[in-house]
């Protein structure tokens, strides 16, 4: 029982981390109602998300393709496509039109805590699994893991596709453009980091493409951050 309660706290606390480290950024705080709101939907389509990648996959594999091409399908058209757009759903259909939503800055923040949601009940998933937690060197490993990979890099993703949403309001012209632009990049970018995580995993990633992962993170951090940055300069959304 106590090895239950603490996997669970090494689980939520990377999410909890990054959730109270981004919610810094916001001059105006959020009702924490509608944090926890989004961040517990973000968890719920969790469970539809991985319906979908199962039956997904589970056709890709019934084809006859190279195991590269297969794995960059796999991670980055079925994977980084299904996560990103189900994450988008929440904050599309749960706050986007909402009172909540009163400056540039909110769109990319209630991004981000829909897919901290998401990624807590996807680390909670991941301590169920002994043999990952033996692979990571136990509890505290994984828990670290999550913590600088999964977790941040669902975080930074979905935040991307935020930023260019928050852009997007204030040239409606290329509108769609700027957004698709924001999904295309946090599609790619998530499918790449879990596409080298699995060549390292199967001992056929180099020695450089093993950082890749890590570059991925650093890319991701440092755009998302400058974003941010360019956001906060905007003035508040009148129409969305």
């Amino acid at each position: 029982m106590d090895n239950i309660i603490t996997n669970l706290i090494l689980a939520i606390i990377p999410g909890i981390i990054w959730l109270f480290y981004f919610l810094r950024k916001d001059r105006l705080p959020e009702p924490k109602l509608q944090i926890l709101k989004i961040f517990f939907l973000g968890a719920i389509v969790t469970i539809p998300t991985a319906f979908v990648e199962f039956a997904l996959i589970e056709n890709l594999n019934l084809i006859n393709l190279d195991i590269i091409l297969k794995t960059i399908i796999k991670y980055i058209f079925i994977i980084g496509l299904i996560e990103e757009l189900f994450k988008y759903i929440v904050v599309r259909y749960g706050i986007l039109k909402h009172s909540s939503i009163d400056e540039p800055i909110d769109i990319p923040l209630y991004m981000i805590i829909s897919a901290l949601g998401f990624a807590t009940l996807e680390n909670i998933l991941a301590f169920n699994n002994p043999e990952l937690i033996n692979f990571q060197n136990g509890p505290i490993g994984l828990s670290f893991i999550r913590f600088i990979g999964p977790t941040f890099l669902h975080a930074l993703c979905s935040g991307l596709i935020g930023c260019f949403l928050a852009f997007s309001f204030y040239s409606l012209r290329f509108r769609w453009l700027i957004v698709s632009i924001g999904f295309i990049l946090s599609i790619f970018l998530h499918g790449l980091f879990d596409f080298y995580i699995e060549l390292g995993i199967m001992n056929m990633a180099t020695e450089t493409e093993k950082l890749y992962p890590l570059l991925i993170i650093i890319i991701l951090a440092f755009s998302v951050s400058l974003l941010i940055k360019e956001i906060k300069k905007i003035k508040s959304i009148c129409k969305i």
